[in-house]
């Protein structure tokens, strides 16, 4: 190979390696002079061009890229990933630029916290849950617990005009299922003051007359007045540790029309003993003899068990038992019974000794959120009544009625407050007294 040869080689080899090194000397009589490139001059962090390439999306778990742009600043060993809320690049760089001064000027800490959220309110709590939340706390019996929220259920359901089907009166049905839940999800802040009162005035103003109207206001003020028990301030205090109340509370306000219904009977109490004597059978006859002579409410004759009747002293002992809580610590009493009941309850107790309950029925169920009466009794005992002229809506309460407005004649009102076990004197003189005007007679002499 010669020299020349060898040389135009090497001048090539060079050229492909980026150098020249004097050889095109020896080639070309004129020097080649190397292009100078034009130093680039980089973009001032202040300008939105020097953010454009540095905006970017992030990439997810998945692998998948997010659509918005992503700014990153580290500062003092802190990393952080700003979204910038754009795809557009130029709008992002803008955010990126502005976002990098004001890290400068306040801190990327600062920066972070402007940026995060403020924090949301507490969602207010729900129907349900409000009521789930005074189960555990209330110390209400569970079945006057259960009037209760059924009483919130009613009104709830009124004001957010949730009807629901025929089924839903059927407890445990699907279609009380269904029902319930929609009710319990409603906010208990739609339940205002303003929204009660509306539904109380629908209520009344849509019956069909003056009668029908005093009858539909009775029942909305027995609602309100039940479902307003569980806004009581004991409640209240316990249920604000953990529930988040509304600033105002669906009752607060509200007043409701008296739901006490003065007693009126037509019928002789003496007459129907008489009666009773005559026509019912055993068992029978000793409820009816509970309720009228002993001032019993319903549930405390059926599931009175024959260890607190006292047959020598002639007692019955009212108190808390294995199946039995009475409504309040006053119906924790003694009830003094005459001769002749004691003496027809010792052959009930003689043709039964072995008998826990003096009621015959089915063996007792622990206490629920629903009555659940276990004596045969009530049944016959109900029809009897109608068939003698007992016309009210709860006839064998009416027996109860009767025995205080009894004692009340004979021994006064505090006499009648103590034998039905009432909490004060306004409750027996209200409804459970019978008393008529006194008669005038002007020509008496």
């Amino acid at each position: 190979m010669s020299a020349n040869t060898y040389e135009a080689a090497k001048t090539v080899e060079n050229q492909k390696k980026g150098t020249l090194r004097g050889h095109l000397a020896q080639l070309s009589p004129f020097p080649v002079i190397a292009e100078k490139r034009e130093k680039t001059t980089r973009a001032a962090k202040s300008s939105v061009d020097y953010w454009k390439p540095r905006v970017r999306p992030r990439t997810l778990k998945d692998g998948a890229q997010t659509p918005e742009l992503y700014l990153r600043l580290k500062q003092a060993g802190r990393d952080a990933w700003i979204c910038l809320d754009t795809a557009n690049r130029a709008s992002a760089a803008a955010k990126a630029r502005d976002y990098w001064q004001s890290v400068q000027v306040k801190g990327l800490d600062a920066v972070l916290a402007e940026r995060r959220p403020a924090a949301r309110p507490a969602r207010v709590c729900t129907v349900g849950e409000y009521i789930a939340a005074a189960r555990t706390v209330s110390t209400t019996r569970p079945r006057t617990f259960g009037q209760y929220e059924a009483a919130l259920r009613r009104v709830a359901a009124g004001i957010a005009k949730i009807e629901g089907n025929v089924g839903r009166f059927a407890a445990g049905s699907q279609a009380n299922t269904a029902w319930r839940a929609e009710i319990d999800a409603i906010r208990l802040d739609k339940l205002t003051p303003s929204a009660v009162k509306a539904w109380q005035k629908t209520q009344i103003d849509t019956a069909s007359d003056d009668v029908a109207k005093a009858a539909r206001a009775h029942s909305v003020a027995s609602h309100v007045r039940n479902a307003r028990a569980l806004f009581s301030e004991d409640l209240l205090a316990e249920l604000r540790k953990s529930l988040t109340l509304p600033a105002e509370l669906p009752f607060e306000g509200v007043s409701v029309a008296s739901t006490t219904r003065r007693f009126e009977s037509t019928l002789d109490p003496r007459t129907l003993y008489a009666a009773a004597q005559e026509s019912l059978d055993a068992d029978t006859r000793a409820a009816f003899l509970l309720l009228l002579v002993g001032g019993l409410r319903r549930g405390e004759a059926d599931l009175l068990p024959w260890a607190n009747v006292d047959l020598t002293a002639g007692t019955v002992c009212i108190e808390t038992t294995k199946w039995f809580t009475p409504k309040s610590r006053e119906s924790t009493r003694t009830v003094p019974l005459p001769a002749d009941v004691v003496q027809f309850l010792a052959k009930c107790r003689a043709a039964a000794p072995d008998a826990e309950f003096v009621l015959k029925g089915t063996p007792p169920r622990p206490a629920g959120r629903s009555y659940q009466y276990r004596a045969k009794a009530w049944e016959p005992l109900t029809a009897w009544l109608r068939a003698q002229g007992v016309k009210t809506l709860t006839p064998l309460h009416s027996l109860r009625k009767m025995s205080g407005s009894l004692i009340y004649a004979t021994a006064g009102i505090e006499a009648a407050r103590r034998h039905l076990g009432h909490r004060d004197i306004s409750t027996t003189a209200a409804s459970y007294l019978q008393s008529r005007a006194a008669t005038v007679d002007l020509t008496a002499k």
